[in-house]
């Protein structure tokens, strides 16, 4: 008889088979994993967030001003004291006076003609869509954030490869180095240059480690997720050379669709919006005003008497002088507008000039990538001959150390030019405004290659 809380062997090997695998997909991190994450995750993503839903109400808040204002007010006051009045006899006559005196009123306003009301509501509403671009800028910032994050993991866990790799082949040159000296072989100045070789070598494993720990915290931090896998560039990735369109097509599709420019050119409107708005302190304003009044005694020659009052005109008011402060006013909304102006051309220049710099670093991308490819290719070859060489007597221990170094060196600038290309991909599409979740996709789909390891990084508990 089984035990009641005994689960079968067959059970418990499926429930854990199923805890690893609950356990496996939470730390897979795509890109795209990566930045669903950041989305609910990122403090700075959801501060965004609601400074532009806050933004949002500054339009009905600004429409409220033309909407009709209907106000109900109701008060009773207890009236006491004493009447003094003569009678027939011409004897004063003293009465004591209580009364209550309740009323009530009911009071509409409804705007016809209000210049300022209207000019708030325009400001308002370039507002919002000065906030609305900021948002979508903020949100591409994300994109960048993450994918920049997630890259710089990949080519440090990249560049710590090769390290590992690095550390391995100048162990191997050490041994042989004290072999050959044990035997009469070798001198101790080999040992020497190898044991020194080796000792950098693990200095720059040492570094690698800590950067790929860095990274991943970094990224850890961004998305409130640890990750034991991530997907990277294949070895031998090269982009097409036609991949980057001329640089003034990105130039024409930022001036049209980035939310930076956006945002700038709204700031202007809802700027032009607020001079017309202190323009309104100089122009009359018309309203409809009905009211609805209901009372009892009223007054003491009103005593027990009740009374109706139904209303309806209209009120016109005209600005005649304010001591000069409507004209202050306009003077200093123009100078915002100019400023406002200038705002949006440096904001254009500054973006200009990165998009420049990222389509340079994109456009060359591909000859970089495949010079450092040959340079790779050419330092492995160099490699081999020297090693050959130095089996043959023709060539000294220094010499294959100092190819092995270049060869290592070469591959950790390749790894550097695969991602470096990549990430200026990715600042073309955000410049150019192209939408978070397609910027996503597309440096996604690059990313194909499942990388694997187990860091410290992952045993960080802080937040």
């Amino acid at each position: 008889m089984q035990h009641p809380m005994r689960l079968p062997r067959r059970s418990a090997l499926a429930l854990a088979a199923s805890a690893l695998v609950v356990a496996g997909s939470a730390r897979a991190m795509t890109l795209a994993d990566a930045f669903d994450a950041a989305l609910s995750n990122d403090p700075q993503y959801r501060a965004a967030l609601f400074d532009r839903d806050s933004a949002r109400e500054n339009v009905p808040m600004a429409r409220a001003g033309l909407m009709p204002q209907v106000q109900f007010s109701a008060s009773t006051a207890e009236v006491g004291g004493t009447r003094e009045f003569p009678n027939g006899l011409n004897q004063d006559v003293t009465v004591r006076v209580d009364y209550m005196a309740p009323q009530t009123q009911l009071s509409l306003r409804q705007p016809l003609f209000n210049y300022e009301g209207l000019s708030r509501v325009r400001q308002a509403e370039a507002s919002t869509r000065s906030a609305d671009a900021t948002f979508r800028s903020r949100a591409l910032t994300l994109v960048d954030r993450v994918a920049s994050a997630y890259m710089q993991a990949l080519a440090a866990r990249s560049v710590l490869a090769v390290s590992e790799a690095e550390m391995a082949a100048g162990r191997a040159q050490l041994a042989r180095a004290e072999q050959r000296y044990v035997k009469g072989e070798g001198t101790r100045t080999d040992e020497a240059q190898a044991r020194a070789a080796l000792e950098l070598a693990r200095a720059r494993e040492t570094d690698a480690k800590d950067q790929f720990d860095l990274a991943l915290v970094r990224l850890r931090r961004i998305t409130g997720r640890p990750a034991t896998w991530m997907n990277a560039l294949v070895d031998d990735f090269r982009p097409a050379p036609e991949a980057v369109a001329p640089l003034q097509e990105w130039l024409d599709r930022a001036e049209a669709g980035s939310p930076l420019i956006e945002a700038r050119r709204e700031a202007v409107a809802a700027a032009r919006a607020a001079v017309q708005r202190n323009l309104a302190g100089h122009m009359p304003r018309l309203d409809l005003v009905a009211s609805l009044a209901r009372t009892r005694n009223e007054s003491l020659s009103n005593l027990n008497q009740s009374s109706s009052l139904r209303s309806v005109g209209v009120q016109l008011s005209v600005p005649l002088f304010s001591g000069g402060g409507v004209s202050a006013s306009v003077r200093q909304a123009e100078a915002d507008v100019a400023r406002a102006e200038q705002e949006q051309r440096a904001e254009w220049e500054n973006l200009a000039l990165d998009m420049q710099r990222v389509h340079a670093a994109a456009a060359s991308g591909a000859a970089r990538i495949d010079a450092y490819r040959e340079a790779v290719a050419a330092s492995r070859t160099a490699l081999d001959g020297v090693t050959r060489a130095r089996d043959a007597g023709m060539a000294t221990n220094a010499d294959v150390l100092d190819a092995q170094t270049r060869l290592y060196s070469a591959l950790r600038d390749a790894t550097q030019a695969r991602y470096e290309y990549l990430a200026a991909r990715m600042r073309l599409l955000i410049g150019a405004g192209v939408p978070m979740q397609q910027v996503v996709d597309e440096i996604n789909a690059l990313l194909t290659q499942r990388t694997e390891w187990t860091s410290s990084a992952m045993l960080t508990t802080g937040r």
